[in-house]
């Protein structure tokens, strides 16, 4: 089994000794200042840049998390857990055919303030989490998420800028 599949469905620690629950758990403090989780949480079919040695994502994982939905729970809850430490909730949608609505928490304005300034290393997770649900099959939530971001861009483009814009974006088309 790879890497990758063996951690998600919790039989392969992390690196650094950490399984997927305990990642899961971590403290928003913990979460900014970890560095090498995310890769694993959201693999790419590329390397990183930051994390040399994190996973690379193959096309017979990609089709394995395409196919499985215990697989899909799991990058979900992986992406609840990345949404709460941004500030945003993710809810079942009223229109059942768009399935979650992704939206700022009550709490936005406290959480923005860990992510939401120029040149945040948070503005590369979030291209990183965008791109990788998008190849795990979880469009609708990443298009779902970008749209709550494209609020938040529209109130706060100096801050973000427009090149991350770009590659958020990108990221979901």
């Amino acid at each position: 089994m790879s890497r990758v599949l063996a951690f998600y469905r919790g039989r392969r620690r992390h690196p650094r000794g950490m399984t997927i629950e305990e990642i899961w758990g971590w403290s928003h403090d913990r979460l900014e200042h970890e560095h090498t989780y995310i890769q694993w949480l959201f693999p790419l079919r590329e390397p990183s840049h930051a994390v040399p040695d994190s996973p690379i994502i193959t096309e017979a994982e990609v089709r394995e998390f395409n196919r499985d939905r215990a697989l899909q729970e799991r990058v979900r809850r992986s992406l609840s857990c990345m949404l709460g430490f941004y500030g945003f909730a993710m809810r079942t949608a009223a229109d059942t055919a768009r399935g979650v609505t992704i939206v700022p928490a009550p709490g936005f304005a406290v959480r923005s303030h860990a992510w939401l300034t120029p040149g945040n290393h948070n503005h590369l997770r979030i291209s990183r989490i965008l791109k990788s649900l998008c190849i795990l099959g979880l469009q609708r939530e990443a298009r779902e998420w970008f749209a709550a971001l494209q609020l938040v861009y529209g109130e706060h483009t100096d801050t973000i800028g427009s090149v991350t814009y770009h590659f958020w974006r990108s990221a979901v088309e």
